[in-house]
Formats: structure tokens, C-alpha cells, sequence
């Protein structure tokens, strides 16, 4: 017997129905087949879960961020300075845009 015959037999049994095999059967399927779409009846699978969304999205920002390699052009400062005796320059690194690292 199945778990779902199985279910629909003691549901019967305590609530003292008497019922056939076929009909046990019969409602068994009604019942796995409304099990199977219930997701489908309520909207769980149409609408996605907003935690599940927040989650893949920020799963994908951690892999993006570690990741990232040590900018070579500033030595991972985000700034490119040019000390000098009549002009010096202190700038944001254009490679990893002053954060000290960047993607691969």
C-alpha cells in the first residue's frame, strides 16, 4: 500500500467510514494529485520567495567579491600618488576604480 492509500485508510478508520478498496484508492489519487499542484493552487511556484531571491542574489556578490584580486597598478591603496618636487598627483586608481581590488 502506498503512503498516500495508507493515509486515506486510517483517516477513514478513525473517523469510522467504511470504505472499499477502490474507493480508498479513488480518493487516494485525489489526494496526491492535490498534494502535487498545491504549490501551483496557492502561487508558491508562480511567485518566488523574496528570501530565496535575496539570497541566490547575494550568494552571487560574495562569489563576485572573493574573487577579486589585489589591484597591481595602486598595490591594493585604490589611489595612484606621483609625489614630485614641482608637480605631484594623488588620484583614483582607473583599474579597480579606487576600491584596491578588481575582477580577474
Amino acid at each position: 500500500m502506498n503512503y498516500w492509500e495508507e493515509c486515506i485508510s486510517e483517516a477513514f478508520d478513525d473517523a469510522g467510514i467504511k470504505a472499499t478498496k477502490k474507493q480508498i484508492d479513488t480518493v487516494a489519487s485525489w489526494a496526491e494529485g492535490a498534494h502535487e499542484n498545491y504549490g501551483m493552487a496557492h502561487g508558491y511556484d508562480a511567485i518566488p520567495s523574496p528570501y530565496r531571491l535575496e539570497a541566490e542574489q547575494l550568494k552571487r556578490e560574495l562569489e563576485r567579491e572573493q574573487g577579486k584580486v589585489i589591484c597591481k597598478e595602486c598595490n591594493g591603496t585604490g589611489r595612484i600618488v606621483i609625489p614630485g618636487p614641482y608637480h605631484s598627483s594623488d588620484s583614483q586608481c582607473s583599474k579597480c576604480r579606487g576600491e584596491g581590488r578588481h575582477d580577474t
